[in-house]
């Protein structure tokens, strides 16, 4: 209902598809694309529709690329350029956005409570040939000397973004689950602004479809800080296309946005400020 009946529909038609698999290249995506014959997609993913055993296709092992879904590779976009800046990511493992902003040259610190997940991570940077500040915490109780650039906060959620890919998630949801997280991406929210410097941006994001967790989480943000407020979306630094709602400040992809092309997870992400 929250969508509309054709949206609905269209989201519904779209978890019925297999997932194709998403790749996300150091450089050149368009070159990627032609060697491992997929296609290149908004936000500089390539799409790979019959991928095979993944460690065996080029340049897995070399660290070219690593796999993530389109539309988890948009939120980083969003801070814009990074170059040299110390950004902060919050419930980082397994590292898909890590990496991004490593390979868009900021200085990072990845922070997970889960330690078998940040080893996960540690394995994906070592084959990627990169490197970051690791921290296995609870990003609650963290609170480092440093003050941050920039926070990317992909918070814990009932992941209702993925149904294509986790079809258990339909019946093991329940709106009882997503309201018991709804207070623990709250917490995460206010410990991220304590982190960030006066005028540094925050990047909140779920995969849920569900507004308790996305929009209704931004608005009870900013009522609680009023040293915050949202910041327009630039598509310049998104490289969506017509079908991505941003009608408001924040960003809600549907499963159905590059339905033609195989589809995709569906997100949310808020794009906050802190006053100077």
């Amino acid at each position: 209902r929250a969508y509309g009946e054709d949206n609905a529909h269209a989201i519904a038609a779209q978890h019925l598809e297999e997932a194709p698999v998403d790749i996300t290249p150091r450089k050149d995506a368009q070159d990627w694309a032609k060697r491992l014959g997929g296609k290149s997609i908004p936000g500089g993913s390539v799409r790979l529709h019959r991928a095979g055993r993944i460690p065996e296709l080029p340049g897995f092992r070399e660290g070219a690329w690593w796999v993530q879904d389109a539309a988890a590779a948009v939120p980083v976009h969003l801070l814009g350029d990074i170059n040299g800046q110390h950004i902060a990511d919050l419930c980082a493992a397994p590292g898909g956005k890590t990496a991004q902003l490593i390979a868009y040259g900021a200085k990072v610190t990845a922070v997970d409570q889960s330690q078998s997940r940040m080893q996960r991570l540690r394995e994906n940077l070592a084959r990627l040939h990169m490197k970051a500040e690791l921290v296995v915490e609870n990003a609650l109780n963290w609170n480092p000397q440093r003050r941050f650039d920039a926070i990317l906060l992909d918070a814990p959620c009932s992941s209702t973004g993925t149904i294509r890919r986790h079809p258990d998630v339909q019946r093991l949801k329940t709106a009882q689950s997503v309201q018991a997280l709804t207070p623990l991406q709250d917490q995460l929210l206010n410990s991220a602004a304590r982190l960030l410097k006066p005028g540094g941006k925050m990047v909140y994001c779920v995969c849920s479809l569900q507004s308790e967790e996305g929009e209704e989480r931004i608005e009870s943000f900013l009522a609680a800080n009023p040293e915050f407020h949202r910041l327009p979306i630039d598509r310049r630094f998104m490289h969506i296309n017509k079908d991505a709602d941003t009608k408001t400040a924040d960003m809600r992809l549907l499963p159905s946005w590059l339905g033609d092309l195989g589809g995709n997870d569906g997100f949310f992400a808020s794009l906050l400020q802190k006053s100077p």
